[in-house]
């Protein structure tokens, strides 16, 4: 035997080392992929609840500062007018409409309200929205108090 014999790791012994390292990076990325999506995903859902959430907020304040609400079931659409604005609320199978702003939510009118029965057509004071096709068990319910005003315009017919 020779003295000067270097030490080294035989090819069989990189081979198995190589295919170990290519099965740890393979299983490392996959990995990464399931995060990735799963961060999409919760990216997704948080973008639809601020949505949502956004549209609540200006529905109710619409609600609340606009006087006069009446449903129109041709159209889908609810009306609100004040002495100083109105505003349209059009619900579409893919979107909703407010005035010409387009919210791309799916968003379905569940049931339309008058002094707390459910009606087809006319003066509301509350309804009540479904947005199980954006987030299951999302549900919104925006009211109104009526003033002596409303009622009187009513009688009149006005």
């Amino acid at each position: 035997m020779s003295k000067n014999k270097i030490k080294s790791f035989t090819l069989s012994e990189l081979l198995i080392v190589m295919v170990i390292t290519a099965i740890v990076v393979g299983m490392a990325f996959s990995v990464l992929r399931l995060v990735q999506k799963q961060i999409h995903t919760i990216q997704e859902n948080f973008d639809k609840t601020s949505s949502l959430a956004l549209f609540e907020q200006r529905l109710w304040q619409d609600f609340n500062e606009l006087h006069s609400i009446e449903y129109e079931v041709n159209g889908n659409s609810l009306y609100m007018e004040s002495e100083m604005d109105t505003v349209v609320y059009s619900f579409q199978e893919d979107y909703t409409l407010r005035n010409s702003d387009t919210l791309r939510l799916k968003l379905t009118l569940d049931k339309i309200l008058f002094k707390g029965k459910e009606i087809q057509q006319g003066p509301t004071d509350a309804i009540s929205i479904s947005c199980q096709a954006e987030l299951p068990y999302y549900e919104i319910f925006i009211s109104k108090k009526n003033d002596a005003t409303l009622f009187m315009n009513l009688e009149n017919g006005i």
